[in-house]
């Protein structure tokens, strides 16, 4: 019995030992644990902190992000203002290179304007001087009772002057006054002018054909008939001896005298009898 007793009192005393053991440990794992704990704390503290800081770290990009946002919202709208400034400056400077193309084509029409009056002036200015040099220039026309004509081509007088008594005309067969004389002469064959004179008209006649009137001076004018290729043209000057043109064939009036001048003179529209003026 007292072996068993000593064996429970060695197992009692065995147990009591592990337990003050086990106690020990529990206790200083206890007080190894607080500072755990209170690291764990601090842990807890700074992440608090941290997560403040990023929370204001958060906010403060977010108010740095609406304040870029809203710079650039200002940014697009300076551009915009700009665009719209730099269209309008546009617009400003197409209106005043409108004005100013305007303006030049203006200037142009002017310009053209003025070089047309001075062309025109120009002009007149010339056709003065042109015919200040003709009249002075201008044969003197200077016909008088006295004076003698020249003969205006080298032939035989047909057909006489009368108008008092009546001439007998071979291609018509008649009898009839005549107002002027027919010269006969070859055709192709030059007719000169009698005096100095101004060409009054050319005309197409009839009878006479191609048929020329020339003022001579105080109411005097001669007529010739019959003519081609005249190288003047009315209201031109021609001196005495001047070629007027050169005999054509003969009208239907005059197929029987043949190839002939037609030569009048007339003083104020009165016939006169040339041969009285001739040599």
């Amino acid at each position: 019995m007292n072996k068993k007793r000593k064996i429970r009192l060695l197992l009692g005393g065995i147990l009591t030992l592990a337990l003050v053991a086990t106690c020990g440990v529990v206790y200083q794992s206890g007080s190894k644990s607080t500072p755990n704990e209170k690291e764990l704390v601090m842990e807890n503290e700074e992440d608090s902190v941290d997560q403040a800081i990023k929370t204001e770290d958060r906010e403060d990009s977010e108010e740095e992000t609406e304040d870029a946002n809203t710079s650039n919202v200002e940014g697009t709208r300076d551009v915009e203002d700009q665009a719209e400034s730099e269209t309008d400056g546009t617009d400003q400077t197409e209106d005043t290179q409108d004005q100013g193309t305007s303006t030049q084509d203006t200037g142009t029409e002017e310009t053209d304007e003025n070089q047309e009056e001075t062309a025109q002036d120009s002009e007149t200015a010339s056709a003065q001087i042109t015919e200040q040099v003709e009249t002075a220039m201008a044969p003197d026309l200077n016909f008088t009772e006295s004076s003698l004509m020249e003969w205006p081509v080298s032939g035989q007088v047909v057909i006489d002057f009368n108008m008092d008594n009546t001439v007998y005309f071979p291609t018509l067969n008649v009898y009839k006054t005549s107002p002027a004389i027919a010269i006969s002469a070859e055709v192709g064959a030059p007719v000169m002018a009698v005096a100095n004179g101004q060409i009054l008209s050319i005309t197409e006649n009839e009878e006479t054909g191609t048929t020329v009137t020339v003022d001579m001076g105080n109411g005097y004018q001669a007529i010739y008939g019959q003519l081609k290729d005249v190288p003047f043209q009315a209201e031109e000057y021609v001196s005495a001896g001047a070629v007027l043109g050169y005999i054509n064939e003969p009208t239907k009036y005059y197929t029987k005298e043949g190839a002939n001048l037609y030569f009048a003179l007339q003083k104020d529209g009165t016939p006169l009898d040339p041969l009285q003026y001739l040599p």
